[in-house]
């Protein structure tokens, strides 16, 4: 007994002893060293091509090769020397041109096989070196191509991702700063959100789980460098592409060229489109200006159209994050494709053969799943985590909370609770989470109503569109036989108590579970955060890719064979396929699948459309339609065109024409989303995309008021929309006139 007492006493003191050194433990700097020790993944491997990077790197090679030993503790067999190996066996380099191609891709297969017999799934990968030392995949869902390092997660080729994998690029003082990763782990973080948070799925979700972890969450809808320089996570959901990310109008939150500088070394998670490219600028201007971490897709982000895509996979994310706090973003990243796989049926095999082949033809939901799963990568700091800095914030007013499980049956299909606003409240959002069993979720329905009458009717099939405050947002991800359905749903804006009512009106059982909440947002929150519901007159501002379609030349006129009708011949200036904007119908691959010939008619008006490749003219970043057509030398009683209209255009599309004699003529074409079938219509297809009923194109006529002046240019200055062709209806000029 006294021996017991003895150990008692000591380990008693120990404690004490150790209770000062614990709460030191918490300052900034030696909890950034605590997450790391924490976080840092059993086994890391560094895969390097040595002579290539000895090449790159100069006087530097020993610095970089120092930290290399670092971050696997001095165990000098996890730094595999792959190029040394691939020179051996092949008697040829393994560095190749930057840009991927079938032989690199063929490289990039023999390193995954090669890695596998020597790192255990599990372990985190990094790849030191761009992809001209170390080769990376090229392939083909469809008509759609991409590269990705993706495959690298899967070392077993079961299609199901297991490894995390991290490719840190840039000069050697870069790679070192990345390698020995991120020192102190601040509580600033912004949100730069296209959408509205307020009924964002994924916006609003990163905000949610980062408050509760103590960050200080600035959301912004339009540039703000000061609020950047100062973050230590950025998180973006809107427009990309490799050289800048922008809100849904084209204004550049940050742009490669123009790029504040990043002192908090932040880690940076992008939800836009084709931002990583192989040689990206935007990926190398953030390691440049001080990001250590970076996530991002090398592909078109389905995410906000519709919600459910990148919704899940976020969805994975996050939960993950919450149920493993210390894991690095590499294997959150890991874990969250791995989750997304498990829950669709036939997509790992799919994968599997993508990897092997390069090639799969699949189309719709099932190319949209693959592409969500293979197009994310990682970049920078394989030990970067996102931990917990703080108490938790608050973002808004949360009125309702639901802690426990609530049952929705044949018993109950009835919840029932009530909340009180005020006179000063801005807009309220019910947050509806609901389990729904996977054999039910074609089947249920859940009536939400607000002081008895209905607000919205919720089930699965329906997608939302845009996230605007005015509608509701849903989504969701599968998870073993549970269907975990998210909606966002704006209350009618009313002062006193509010009554809610959520009723099952079809199905035969559903959950409701905690994350039922409604908040309460600033009344200022637009004002407050720069977020705008239509563009700046004049066009978007500060955005380095505000250019226009194309820069035109000469357009060649071309008989149409009816008399009086001569078409512009455009084939030469479009610049995307209608597929990039997923519009549906056919093989939703060109237009050759909606138009059995090259000539159609529309109102007795002749056109000649292009059925193959690219086969219209739009802006290249999905806002303002903004390019020139010269060269016309015609005259013209008016001018026909084939358009689509999109983003839901609450603008026209405005033109100046201009005359030989230095005259021009304003002009404005109507615009309607096409997708909504509103008329009028000159061609409306069947669409395989069933969020979008319609694929409609519509013929719009602009009269002229001078039809004896000679055409010399048309140019558009604004409206979203994608211009098929244009038919000019020629004026026969008196004898004597030019």
């Amino acid at each position: 007994m006294k021996k017991r007492i003895v150990s008692f006493a000591v380990l008693l003191v120990a404690v004490v002893l150790c209770v000062p050194a614990f709460a030191r433990g918490l300052r900034p700097v030696s909890l950034a060293k605590t997450l790391r020790q924490e976080a840092a993944p059993r086994r890391t491997f560094v895969v390097i091509n040595r002579g290539a990077l000895a090449e790159s790197s100069g006087g530097a090679f020993q610095a970089v090769l120092d930290a290399c030993r670092a971050l696997v503790n001095e165990k000098e067999q996890r730094i595999l020397d792959v190029g040394r190996a691939h020179q051996k066996q092949f008697r040829k380099p393994l560095g190749d041109d930057l840009q991927p191609s079938e032989e690199t891709t063929a490289k990039a297969r023999w390193l995954r096989r090669w890695l596998s017999s020597r790192v255990r799934p599990g372990s985190t990968i990094v790849l030191l070196g761009d992809e001209k030392s170390l080769p990376t995949w090229q392939v083909r869902l469809g008509e759609m191509s991409l590269t990705t390092d993706s495959f690298f997660s899967d070392l077993d080729g079961d299609g199901v991702p297991d490894t995390a994998v991290s490719r840190i690029i840039g000069s050697p003082d870069m790679m070192v700063r990345q390698l020995r990763g991120k020192k102190d782990y601040g509580p600033k973080a912004v949100i730069l959100c296209s959408e509205d948070t307020r009924i964002h799925l994924e916006t609003r979700a990163f905000a949610k789980s980062l408050s509760r972890l103590g960050h200080e969450v600035a959301i912004r809808g339009a540039r703000d460098d000061e609020t950047l320089s100062a973050s230590d996570l950025i998180i973006h959901f809107g427009h990309g592409s490799s050289t800048n990310i922008s809100n849904r109008f084209g204004e550049a939150f940050v742009a490669a060229g123009d790029m504040p500088a990043l002192p908090r070394s932040p880690i940076v998670f992008v939800d836009g489109c084709g931002t990583l490219p192989v040689g990206s600028p935007l990926l190398r201007s953030f390691l440049k200006q001080g990001a250590v971490a970076y996530v991002g897709s090398t592909a078109t982000v389905q995410g906000m159209i519709p919600a459910r895509f990148t919704n899940e996979l976020v969805e994975h994310f996050l939960r993950v994050l919450a149920e493993r706090p210390h894991s690095t973003l590499p294997q959150l990243l890991v874990a969250a494709r791995a989750a997304y796989v498990e829950g669709h049926t036939g997509i790992a095999e799919k994968l599997r053969q993508l990897a092997t082949t390069g090639r799969i033809n699949v189309s719709g939901d099932e190319s949209t799943h693959l592409l969500t799963v293979a197009e994310w990568v990682y970049y920078g700091d394989p030990g970067a985590v996102i931990p917990r800095v703080g108490s938790p914030t608050e973002m808004s007013r949360q009125v309702i909370s639901v802690s426990k499980p609530v049952h929705l049956d044949e018993a109950k299909d009835t919840w029932q609770t009530s909340f009180a606003t005020r006179p000063n409240d801005g807009q309220a959002v019910l947050a509806l989470r609901a389990d729904i069993p996977l054999s039910e979720r074609a089947n249920f329905r859940l009536s939400v109503r607000q002081n008895g009458k209905e607000l919205s009717l919720l089930d699965s099939h329906r997608d939302t569109v845009y996230q605007n405050l005015g509608q509701d947002c849903r989504g969701g991800y599968l998870s073993g036989d549970t269907y975990r359905a998210r909606f966002l749903i704006p209350a009618t804006p009313g002062v006193g108590q509010q009554r809610l009512e959520v009723r099952m009106t079809k199905g035969s059982s559903a959950i409701l579970t905690p994350g039922t909440e409604v908040d309460v947002w600033p009344p200022d929150f637009e004002k407050r955060i720069g977020l705008r519901k239509t563009p700046l007159a004049g066009g978007p501002r500060r955005i380095a890719t505000r250019e226009p379609v194309r820069a035109v030349g000469v357009a060649k006129l071309r008989p149409t064979g009816v008399a009086r009708f001569l078409s512009l011949d455009l084939s030469s200036l479009f610049n995307r396929p209608h597929d990039s904007v997923r519009v549906g119908g056919g093989d939703n691959a060109s237009f050759k699948t909606w138009f059995s010939e090259d000539r159609v008619s529309a109102d007795n008006v002749p056109f000649f459309v292009r059925r193959t490749g690219d086969d219209v003219l739009v802006s290249g970043n999905n806002t303002e339609n903004v390019f020139e057509i010269k060269g016309i030398e015609a005259f013209a009683r008016s001018l026909h065109f084939l358009v689509w209209g999109y983003n839901r255009p609450s603008h026209p599309a405005r033109f100046r024409v201009t005359f030989s004699d230095g005259s021009s003529q304003e002009c404005e074409l109507p615009l309607s989303e096409w997708t909504q079938g509103n008329p009028p219509v000159a061609f409306d297809f069947e669409n395989t995309v069933h969020h979008f009923k319609h694929a409609a194109i519509a013929h719009q006529v602009i009269n002229l008021a001078h039809p004896e002046k000679k055409i010399v240019s048309i140019s558009s200055s604004s409206g979203t929309y994608g211009l098929i062709a244009i038919t000019l209806e020629q004026h026969q000029p008196r004898s004597g006139q030019p």
